[in-house]
């Protein structure tokens, strides 16, 4: 997956998709070299698929997984926070983020969130894997519906990594058996 480069992330060029097609590309190249080595019999990729991202596979073992991904591109725009889900509160990300924690645990083995905080550099500490409950916590005074619902930054920023292992989290999560 290192030979993905990181992706530049900046305001007004169209950051959530830049985003999006590195982590494709990266997700496409790791399940490649899986299938090269044998580990990995077949996948595909589904876009827009309720979340951004899914991704199902075949192992040789006769496992099946699946996994989906909802991404998000911090620039600065909205002061602190970034949105997710329509300004009435509705969509995919709400649903999910409205669940009971012992339902967004199950929902864990599946799910991930990618942040990438476009206000820092390249090359640095800007790109955030994490889960439906840290999720849950980053919302701005909560998800409700009818309201725009957005995610503190400054919650999530303490677990930011480099794209390269950001990218070793993602294979992390791509390959287990959960």
């Amino acid at each position: 997956m290192s030979n993905v480069q990181e992706p530049d992330i900046e305001q007004g060029s169209k950051p959530e998709e830049t985003f999006h097609k590195a982590v494709i590309k990266a997700v496409e190249n790791l399940l490649e070299q899986k299938k090269v080595s044998g580990s990995l019999v077949n996948y595909f990729i589904l876009q827009d698929f309720g979340l951004d991202i899914a991704v199902f596979m075949k192992w040789s073992n006769n496992r099946f997984t699946v996994r989906f991904f909802e991404l998000k591109a911090f620039i600065g725009s909205r002061q602190g926070g970034v949105g997710f889900g329509n300004q009435q509160g509705k969509g995919s990300q709400v649903d999910i983020l409205l669940l009971e924690n012992s339902q967004l645990n199950l929902a864990n083995q599946f799910i991930r969130w990618l942040l990438v905080d476009g206000t820092k550099p390249k090359g640095s500490s800007r790109f955030i894997i994490f889960d439906n409950i840290q999720a849950k916590n980053a919302a701005m005074g909560g998800v409700r519906r009818g309201k725009q619902n957005n995610f503190r930054i400054n919650t999530l920023v303490n677990n930011a990594t480099t794209w390269d292992n950001f990218l070793k989290e993602l294979e992390d999560f791509l390959t287990s058996q959960g």
